[in-house]
């Protein structure tokens, strides 16, 4: 555009473009000289294939930095080759397989193109400045005095925009265009060579990269966001990350995310994986770096002999100092006096972190509304539960917990991508799904619990757990021969008779099953009919005043009774006597109280009364020996059950068929207290296998045993009977054991608690434990355990074998054996024993089976291992399943993250090879399980600020068949299709418009399946990572 003596290059029109001008020029000239900016891959492409008319180009790029150190000219000169980069893959865009560019390499490794940066001062210049070629120069006579070349001095940047697009002002320069060459040759002569570096930048990206290459960027680009909460806090100063293993710090990140995400996150790993470590990872950076006010909830067995000890050789600041943190008991939360610091709690603390985070399953219990109440209060919170088992018998127990930091907030989870508009009716449908499957209700289910349960979206996005198939091998990879895990032997049966124990107690007791009532109807061990008063049989008031709840609520109480009776039964003689007793006292009260209605029922009753004054007086005198709480009695049932009505309206029941029942229901227990007022231990065939055991079995002699048992009455007499055959170095240990805790442990336990044998008094050789123990503790010096009867929930039963089955240390194992060189011979193997119901309660109690479906229903559900439970030769088919999870079989994911790796294993300097490779890459290779085109995208997601993702989204694979235009998002699948070895060979024949063409498909899905679903802004769009060309 000429303007009198100024020729004006500005964009304004396609002539009057820089690139029409340049272009025009390029084939006169045999050199040109660029000062820019910036230089973008973008500038000589938009030239086409007219620079290579020339012989020569430099191209030198000016900084806006005025200080002059040598770190802040090296910094410069990566500012132009990150710049340069950005501009590689801004074009691969929209030239996927950057046709021109090899033509730009070849010139820059031949020297025809050279790039410096210009490092002596502030440099902002633009300005093309050419050379004539002489052929050209030479037509014309001198007299016309053409100049060596001409230059176009002015703003443009050599980039596409600033050739093409932007409104620049540039000016033709044809006078002393030689003052200009030799300004720019002083420039260049004190400018830095970024040609290497440049060209090192376009080699990458126009390198064929094999198919290993691709999958190994995929995999990297799928798992990178669980190491985005590490900072260098945690690498540098932090004293517990440097400890944990590879699991644990993926655990710790993915916790974190989650939590900022939804305020509240689950680790279920299972027992014995190390969950004290991740919470302890969790206390120090909400403690120590973040400053928050931090509460850690335990159970009050765990407190010194896990978590304090674990926080004092650790991080014993945070007890001493000035710092945020304070440690509670679960019990601490109703104590009358702590009702201040509750109430603190509520209304300060930022973080709670929950152990054994299971005990709060029930929503009714006053320990969970206290703990819901004080997570409405105040500021607002995080949550952190902790527990291998956060699902005992219902999915329930799974919703419950969720709620306490949602607050019931039915929509808490409606926004997309979850989009579940009612929690509770999210978990019934999950039920009914079961029931409809199974036929049970989830008490009885069998596997497809777990099918149900892993596959649901909320749970996937709220849980960490990692299953201990997945943790061995993941320890192996990253530490090899040293992870120490012992080998579970399969479980001994202990054989023994009821018969032989109980003589006339067990017929009584069978017939007890088969009594009838005065209307024939069969009455199953007992009545218990001031337990359930609104039955139909005794209630004749105003049924529309009757409370629903409370009806339904006292069957309830009727089958958990007999239930009890059943369960306590099987374990020991004085359990059950126990139950017995405090039953028959009750309904001898009630008797007493409504005898007097008539002369008739006073009589029956005084009569019966009179054929029981014996059993009636041991039954008080027992009791009064023998104080018992309901905890004692049944620790898991709830606190209703032994909150018996009172008080009868004469005109609203039956007083008079509540009485006979009641008669009927004292002379069964008469029998039962009668028989066992003849019993002697020494013929009890159950505590004599044990000894037997103890003695005679070679696996066990000189180790350490824990014998557990669900009831202390059970496990005092285990106590007293052992005392008397000799044995020593014996403790007993139950909920109402006073003492020192965890001295006690010490003294079982030394080496896995901090001290040696060596340094204990009175080390304890065989240990007799309720489940108070059966959580949280490192028994693991143990390597032997004795099952004395069977938890009807098999998650107790976990936990109790979690007490030993343990990630062992390899630094304690070498102490230990050096002072106990006698365990050496087989201390890699642990050993069990499981009295299960003999022959002769077999039909009553159907407890086999029921333990071995419950059992496997939790696993299936959360990992929970359980590898031969029972017997060694258990033929069920659900605990064959059961068998290959527990050691065999990782989830889909988790041999995926398994893969990964052992990718990284294999290639150790990946995590900074990475951060040279192009933003985009591709690939091809011979189809192995499917044909079509695998894809990596990076999706934006929503911060919990509110703001959106920018290059930190989350990463998802995606394989079109380019026949049908299908979609798979199957995980496992694509992995299967794209995962290769180091030397798989490359096999590529896309162009440019097949590729154009499925990426449009699997774009269109994005857009419509995850875009959509998120409200994703205009502007935030899928981002192409890796794609692969499966053929």
């Amino acid at each position: 555009m000429a303007h009198d003596t100024l020729y004006i290059v500005d964009n304004s029109s396609e002539k009057a473009s820089v690139k029409n001008y340049l272009s025009e020029w390029c084939s006169i000239s045999k050199q040109m000289d660029i000062a820019t900016g910036y230089f973008e891959i973008g500038g000589l492409l938009t030239l086409g294939e007219d620079w290579q008319k020339l012989d020569k180009i430099r191209i030198i790029l000016g900084n806006e930095v005025t200080k002059r150190t040598k770190d802040v000219i090296e910094e410069v000169a990566q500012t132009m080759i990150e710049r340069f980069r950005t501009s590689m893959e801004r074009e691969q865009e929209k030239n996927e397989f950057l046709i021109g560019v090899p033509a730009i390499i070849k010139a820059m490794k031949s020297g025809k193109i050279e790039c410096r940066v210009y490092d002596s001062n502030k440099f902002h210049a633009k300005a093309y400045i050419t050379y004539f070629r002489d052929e050209y120069r030479d037509q014309f006579i001198s007299a016309m005095n053409v100049p060596s070349g001409y230059a176009l001095v002015g703003s443009s940047n050599f980039t596409k925009a600033g050739l093409t697009q932007n409104i620049e002002l540039n000016v033709q320069v044809k006078d002393e265009v030689e003052q200009l060459q030799k300004w720019f040759d002083e420039h260049w002569q004190n400018g830095t060579d970024i040609t290497e570096a440049v060209l090192k930048v376009m080699e990458m990206h126009c390198r064929e990269f094999s198919p290993y290459d691709v999958y190994l960027r995929s995999m990297y680009e799928y798992f990178k966001s669980h190491e985005e909460t590490v900072s260098e806090w945690e690498e540098n100063e932090s004293v517990v990350y440097k400890g944990l293993s590879q699991y644990q710090k993926d655990g710790y990140n993915s916790l974190i995310q989650i939590a900022e995400h939804y305020s509240g996150a689950f680790l279920c790993d299972g027992v014995g994986l190390g969950k004290t470590f991740v919470g302890m990872m969790l206390i120090e950076r909400f403690v120590k770096k973040e400053r928050k006010n931090v509460v850690l909830i335990v159970p009050a067995s765990a407190r010194m002999s896990v978590w304090e000890v674990t926080i004092k050789r650790l991080i014993p600041e945070i007890l001493e100092g000035f710092y945020p943190f304070k440690i509670i008991n679960h019990t601490d939360l109703l104590l009358d006096r702590n009702q201040n610091l509750m109430n603190q709690i509520a209304q300060q603390a930022e973080i709670i972190i929950i152990d054994e985070a299971h005990h709060f399953r029930n929503r009714s219990s006053n320990r969970y509304r206290k703990l819901f109440d004080m997570m409405q209060a105040g500021c607002k919170k995080q949550m952190f539960m902790l527990t291998a088992t956060p699902i005992n018998n219902s999915f329930l127990d799974l919703q419950h917990l969720i709620e306490l930091f949602t607050h019931r907030q039915e929509d808490y989870f409606s926004a997309a991508p979850l989009g579940i508009h009612s929690l509770a009716g999210h978990f019934k449908k999950m039920e009914k799904q079961l029931d409809q499957v199974s036929g049970t209700a989830i008490s009885d289910s069998l596997d497809i619990s777990g099918d149900i349960i892993r596959a649901d979206k909320l749970v996937t996005e709220l849980v960490v757990q990692r299953s201990r198939a997945y943790v061995k091998r993941s320890l192996l990879t990253e530490q090899g021969n040293n992870v120490l895990f012992s080998e579970r032997k399969p479980p001994t049966v202990a054989n023994y008779s009821l018969e032989k124990s109980y003589g006339r107690l067990i017929k009584d007791f069978k017939e007890s099953f088969d009594r009838k009532d005065k209307n024939g109807k069969t009455i199953t061990i007992l009545s218990l009919a001031i337990y359930s008063p609104y039955s139909d049989d005794y209630f004749i008031g105003d049924k529309s005043k009757m409370d629903e709840m409370v009806t339904g609520r006292q069957q309830q109480v009727v089958n958990l009774i007999r239930i009890l009776l059943l369960k306590r039964f099987e374990s020991s003689i004085e359990a059950f006597k126990e139950t017995c007793i405090k039953i028959y006292i009750r309904l001898n009260k009630f008797l007493n109280d409504y005898k007097d209605i008539d002369a008739s029922s006073k009589r029956l009753v005084d009569r019966l009364q009179t054929k029981q004054e014996g059993i009636l007086r041991y039954a008080e005198e027992y009791a009064a020996l023998n104080q018992t709480s309901i905890e004692d009695i049944e620790d898991s049932l709830p606190d209703y059950v032994w909150n018996t009505q009172e008080v009868f309206d004469v005109n609203d029941f039956n007083i008079n068929a509540l009485l006979v029942d009641t008669m009927m229901d004292m002379d069964t227990l008469s029998k039962f207290i009668e028989d066992m007022m003849e019993f002697k231990p020494e013929n009890d065939d159950k505590i004599r296998e044990l000894k037997h055991i103890l003695h005679e079995d070679t696996r066990i002699q000189n180790k350490k045993v824990i014998i557990f048992t669900e009831y202390k009455a059970t496990a005092q007499y285990i106590y007293r009977e052992l005392q008397k055959a000799g044995f020593t170095d014996l403790y007993e240990i139950d909920g109402q054991t006073s003492g020192d805790r965890h001295e006690m442990i010490q003294r079982f336990a030394p080496y896995y608690n901090g001290c040696s044998s060596a340094e204990v008094t009175d080390e304890i050789k065989i240990l007799i434990a309720t489940d108070v123990l059966a959580e949280g503790l490192n028994l693991q010096d143990a390597s032997c355990l004795i099952n004395y009867e069977l938890h009807w929930n098999p998650v107790r039963l976990m936990q109790r074998i979690g007490r030993i089955d343990r990630r062992r240390d390899a630094d304690t194992e070498v102490h230990l054996l050096a002072d106990h060189p006698e365990l050496k011979a087989d201390r890699d193997y642990a050993y069990y024993w499981n009295f299960l119901p003999p022959k002769e309660l077999e039909d009553l109690l159907s407890l086999y089976k029921t333990v071995s479906k419950k059992t496997l229903r939790i696993s299936k559900t959360f990992g929970i291992e359980g590898k031969m439970l029972l017997t060694p030769n258990d033929d069920y088919e659900a605990l064959k399943e059961f068998n290959s999870h527990y050691e065999g079989s990782t989830s889909a994911e988790e041999e995926i993250a398994l893969a990964y790796q052992q990718l990284l294993a294999d290639n150790p300097d990946y995590l900074e090879q990475v951060k040279e490779l192009p933003r985009k890459m591709y690939s091809g290779k011979m189809a192995s399980t499917r044909k079509g085109y695998f894809f990596c995208y990076e999706l934006p997601t929503k911060r919990a600020d509110g703001s959106w993702s920018d290059g930190d989204g989350i990463y998802r694979w995606y394989v079109a068949d380019p026949e049908t235009n299908q979609v798979t998002e199957d995980l496992h699948e694509i992995w299967t299709a794209v995962k290769c070895e180091r030397d798989e060979s490359r096999a590529f024949n896309a162009n440019e418009e097949q590729f154009s063409e499925v990426r449009k498909v699997i774009e269109n899905y994005i857009k419509k399946n995850y875009l959509k679903a998120i409200q994703a802004p205009m502007g935030k769009k899928a981002k192409l990572v890796t794609w692969l060309q499966m053929i």
